[in-house]
């Protein structure tokens, strides 16, 4: 994956973990194709907006693997640009998976019902997740997914990926 963790990882007080990843940071299926992404400009802090697909995939991975036995929520931070009808009838697939051979861990989410303009996280409550004490492989590897529907969709808006380690 050639996403890379914001640089600065975040450590607060209770020295939990937090990586924040910026669109440019993601691996975004047909991000180089001006016709399906508006992608923001090299070095600003704007969304990613979904022009028009019907693949919809977007990858990321930490800079680096995570300790065994702590927990951690995925979350994606989202916005619609405009109304689009696909949304209501077809969910997004969020994964996140513990090292290549790690399980998967799948939300469905229904974003048919989001406001436009509002900044929302999904999923609700967040997707959580713990490392295994005996995995090989502790690298995370996530991503947000609409891929089986057929139908050509637009108007997302990908503001940025959260992973944080949680208290336990």
């Amino acid at each position: 994956m050639s996403g890379a963790a914001d640089p600065a990882e975040e450590k607060d007080a209770k020295d939990e973990v937090r990586w924040r990843f910026k669109p440019r940071q993601l691996v975004i299926t047909w991000d180089d194709d001006s016709k399906y992404w508006k992608m923001p400009e090299e070095g600003t802090d704007g969304p990613a907006e979904l022009l028009k697909v019907v693949w919809l995939e977007i990858n990321g991975s930490t800079p680096k693997p995570l300790p065994k036995g702590k927990k951690y929520a995925l979350s994606f931070k989202i916005s619609m640009a405009h109304y689009d009808p696909v949304w209501r009838t077809y969910p997004v697939y969020m994964l996140a998976k513990v090292g290549k051979k790690g399980t998967s861990n799948w939300e469905k989410i229904n974003l048919g019902d989001m406001s436009f303009g509002d900044i929302i996280e999904i999923p609700s409550g967040k997707l959580r997740f713990t490392v295994p004490e005996k995995a090989k492989d502790t690298t995370l590897f996530f991503g947000l997914y609409e891929l089986w529907s057929g139908e050509w969709k637009k108007g997302l808006r990908i503001h940025e990926a959260v992973v944080e380690e949680m208290p336990n």
